[in-house]
């Protein structure tokens, strides 16, 4: 594939594949400060992986810091559960491609976290945690909204206008202390809503794309003879 970008998963067989070792490792979203998670996992292969990828692409013209490597390994998890509960929807999940880490053409060095893609879809997501208060919590959602739907607008003005160009902000919140051994609990199940939410957004647009489907409206008039 010709698109720059530092992955490109064509389907969720694909990305749970490369993710497979977060399962293996146990990855939890910790509560730690990003600096001394990034110390604590420097050596795992996914996060090597993915430094070697963004140094080999150009992804930036940005140095990369290993803090922001964690939150793809954080992102990649959330997105990892968000497909499978997708494909239990009854989702074709093999015909959803996934990029990650997308320079945005024309965009001033921007990058989206992820891109969904889907007929003539377009998902634009984006992650962002918080370790503090509900405030925190809001200011950075309206942050990354604002973000996201920069990324949203740049890619309209460059595409088809017969393609739907979609975006979404998840905040997610961390769901485990490493120092204290720990699972937060109400974090866990705060993520989990929030993946439900995602899960039904995703959902409700795949299923418009596929009712504008040639066939599907064909068969609609068949009902309505």
């Amino acid at each position: 594939m010709k698109i720059k970008c530092m992955k490109y998963f064509p389907s969720l067989k694909e990305l749970s594949s490369f993710t497979n070792e977060l399962e293996n490792i146990n990855w939890r979203i910790e509560k730690e400060y990003l600096r001394d998670r990034a110390e604590f996992y420097k050596k795992v292969s996914i996060f090597n992986s993915l430094k070697e990828e963004f140094v080999k692409k150009k992804i930036s013209i940005w140095p990369l810091k290993d803090e922001e490597v964690i939150t793809w390994l954080d992102t990649l998890e959330l997105l990892r559960r968000v497909m499978f509960l997708v494909f239990k929807k009854g989702i074709q999940t093999e015909k959803i491609s996934i990029i990650m880490e997308y320079p945005i053409i024309f965009g001033n060095h921007m990058r989206t976290d992820f891109l969904l893609i889907y007929d003539r879809l377009i998902i634009v997501l984006e992650f962002g945690m918080f370790n503090q208060d509900e405030k925190r919590g809001e200011e950075r959602y309206t942050k990354k909204l604002q973000e996201s739907n920069s990324y949203k607008q740049l890619l309209e003005n460059l595409i088809s206008s017969k393609i739907d160009v979609v975006n979404y902000v998840m905040i997610y919140r961390p769901e485990y202390s490493r120092n204290f051994q720990t699972s937060l609990k109400e974090n866990i199940l705060y993520n989990q809503e929030e993946l439900e939410k995602l899960c039904k957004f995703i959902t409700h647009l795949i299923k418009l794309q596929d009712d504008a489907n040639p066939l599907q409206q064909l068969n609609y008039l068949e009902s309505i003879k």
